[in-house]
């Protein structure tokens, strides 16, 4: 049994009492420190991520733009703790990896997309999307496929969508019932997923996962050409997000028919 899976089973053995949870996070806090101290190159890989971009938030404040610098500053301080804390995913890999920067550099857009200008949003969504599909192929070239990789990259990719359809409603680019369904597809993802894991102390099976790639590129073209203004884009984003729903619809079908045999 993995150290997650342990800790998983002790909460549900408590019933997710309010102290089980302090435990929980106290044995977290406590092994990701001995991580850090067993991973001093991929700590110190992440501390230098985190200056990079509290040095490319700061440019963002000289700019004219000190409230989204700071807004900025502050969730990539948090990405990058996220990350420091979760150096354990990095399995047998001794570095974080050109992949993992890639991701964490496509998280960094977050709060710059959710008050963008039409044109401006375009601008940055774009090269994210693009950062997004160059991720996992580097990391398999590279070899440096990890959980923590997978992880990162279903997480931000939920993330820079969501924002950017409340940018783009912000610019009053999508209806607001199409930001709802972008929201929902990922929204209902994570519940679903981060309920499964508590209630049965083990990681989702893998075996039963229908991809959403080709709803997600849908999903983001659409994003993308609502920022340019182009008519029709609510059309594309609606499907994209409703075509990700079913994909993980079918999932939880297959989960439950793998789960039956098995």
């Amino acid at each position: 049994m993995s150290w997650t899976e342990e800790v998983l089973a002790e909460l549900r053995a408590a019933r997710y009492a309010p102290l089980a949870w302090v435990r929980l996070l106290r044995r977290s806090f406590i092994r990701a420190a001995e991580v850090r101290r067993q991973r001093r190159r991929e700590h110190r890989q992440t501390l230098l991520l985190a200056l990079a971009g509290l040095a490319a938030w700061a440019a963002v404040a000289l700019a004219g733009r000190p409230w989204l610098a700071l807004a900025g500053a502050a969730w990539w301080a948090l990405v990058a703790l996220i990350v420091d804390w979760h150096l354990g995913m990095l399995d047998e890999q001794r570095r974080l990896g050109v992949a993992n920067v890639l991701t964490i550099a496509r998280a960094g857009t977050v709060p710059a997309l959710l008050v963008l200008p039409p044109l401006a949003l375009a601008t940055v969504l774009v090269p994210a999307g693009v950062l997004d599909g160059l991720d996992g192929p580097v990391a398999r070239a590279r070899g440096e496929t990890t959980r923590l990789g997978r992880w990162l990259d279903g997480s931000v990719d939920g993330l820079v969508l969501g924002a950017a359809a409340i940018g783009a409603a912000r610019a009053g680019l999508l209806p607001d019932w199409a930001v709802a369904l972008v929201l929902a597809r990922h929204g209902l993802q994570w519940l679903v997923v981060a309920a499964a894991y508590l209630v049965r102390a083990r990681p989702p099976a893998l075996d039963a996962l229908v991809s959403g790639k080709l709803p997600g590129l849908v999903l983001f073209a659409g994003l993308a050409l609502a920022a340019l203004h182009v008519s029709g884009a609510a059309a594309l984003v609606a499907a994209g997000a409703l075509g990700g729903l079913g994909a993980f619809a079918l999932t939880l079908v297959r989960s439950r028919r793998v789960a039956a045999v098995s």
